[in-house]
């Protein structure tokens, strides 16, 4: 008979799976925050710079090289009516690589932030607080026993809680029992018959 999971002892300790979580994480989680606040505040920086000064740039540029003789005023009147154009194409690249070089630290700073290593304390404290069932499903995603737990298997233990897990490997049990009797030969404990009635002789080489 398959065992109900008690709904209050899964929210207390997904509440306690979460509280360790956030408290292991939080030190990375300041981290990444500082570096995007910094990194969006010298992009938005660069970003005012280039739209305001690009057309003294783009004047001096032109009147250093000499190309303002060279081209003729028609053309210089042309090329600074529309740089405002160029200068925005060079603000979206600049923007573009940016956010993608802040995207790509954060995601290899969150797959570090899975890798790393839950220290013995915590495993205590979970281990003394987590119930029977919780426990057994850290166990179930804690395959690998040579390698400690990480970060990475607690948000797994969390998630699996809230998709029923509990449930589920109750169930597997059930399942593996019934096929466990299914495969058992039948029980064979009746005597074999003899092959002679008892009270006749049995057969000699003079008989």
């Amino acid at each position: 008979m398959m065992i109900t999971p008690n709904t209050a002892n899964i929210r207390k300790d997904v509440n306690l799976l979460g509280t360790t979580l956030l408290r292991l994480a939080l030190p990375r989680l300041i981290v990444r925050l500082v570096v995007l606040l910094s990194v969006l505040a010298v992009l938005l920086y660069c970003v005012q710079g280039i739209l305001s000064r690009g057309r003294g740039w783009l004047e001096f540029g032109l009147h250093v090289s000499g190309l303002n003789e060279i081209l003729g005023k028609t053309v210089i009147d042309f090329v600074m009516q529309y740089q405002k154009y160029f200068w925005w194409f060079v603000v979206i690249l600049v923007v573009l690589f940016v956010l993608s070089g802040l995207m790509s630290w954060i995601k290899g700073s969150a797959k570090r932030g899975r890798a790393a290593l839950v220290p013995l304390g915590e495993v205590r404290k979970l281990c003394t607080g987590l119930s029977r069932e919780s426990l057994d499903v850290l166990d179930w995603v804690w395959k690998d026993k040579s390698t400690p737990v990480t970060v990475g298997n607690l948000q797994t233990v969390l998630s699996q809680l809230r998709s029923g897990r509990i449930r589920k490997l109750d169930l597997a049990r059930a399942q593996k029992l019934e096929l466990d009797l299914a495969l058992t030969p039948p029980d064979q404990s009746a005597p074999d018959k003899p092959l002679h009635q008892e009270g006749q002789r049995e057969p000699t080489l003079l008989a």
